[in-house]
């Protein structure tokens, strides 16, 4: 039988209490999140020991598995139960998800998990010996993740008119809301 588990939040200050000191949501933290934290400082230690030492192996290993971790946060809100990604931006800048917006938002997450996913190969590519440059990938990658969070933004305006011009910066404070810890299980702040 597992021990009992002590509250999250004990011997933290309560919101109301006044601004905690860094040191204090520093220890707060740690005490919510030290299974999760361990198991990550675990596992960035293994890969930094099994990452190779050539430059242009180590910058693709690198970029590859950035490029597999943020295709997996993609990913990973459309199983079944999940709130698309996108869904989730959209409904933090609406504060709602308007329904004919549903598909279309289900729809950029797949592209973004798949763009990624497929930019992480081509960096696994490198790895594997194939004759491309990890830094010329990045460059590809930089530019078609620039064309596509910026033409999304033309598409949708055009494709939804009736609904409020979106604008980049929009945009940026819906992301920074949605991944907000205050707001992260309730509707948007």
């Amino acid at each position: 039988m597992a021990p009992p588990r002590r509250p999250q939040n004990e011997g933290c200050p309560a919101p109301g209490d006044g601004a905690p000191t860094w040191r204090a949501r520093v220890r707060c933290a740690w005490r919510a999140n030290r299974a999760r934290l361990t198991a990550s400082a675990l596992v960035v230690l293994a890969c930094a020991v099994l990452l190779p030492r050539e430059r242009e192996a180590f910058q693709a290993a690198l970029a590859a598995t950035a490029n597999l971790f943020a295709s997996w946060q993609f990913a990973a809100t459309l199983l079944p139960g999940g709130e698309p990604l996108i869904s989730r931006y959209t409904r933090f800048d609406y504060g709602h998800l308007p329904p004919d917006l549903g598909a279309y938002t289900r729809a950029l997450t797949v592209l973004w998990a798949a763009l990624l996913a497929g930019f992480a190969a081509a960096q696994g590519a490198v790895l594997a010996g194939a004759h491309l440059s990890a830094s010329a990938i990045l460059a590809a990658e930089i530019l078609a993740c620039g064309a596509v969070f910026l033409g999304e933004h033309f598409v949708r305006n055009a494709r939804f008119p009736h609904h409020r011009p979106i604008s980049l910066r929009r945009t940026v404070r819906a992301v920074r809301l949605a991944h907000n810890p205050a707001a992260r299980d309730g509707a948007p702040g």
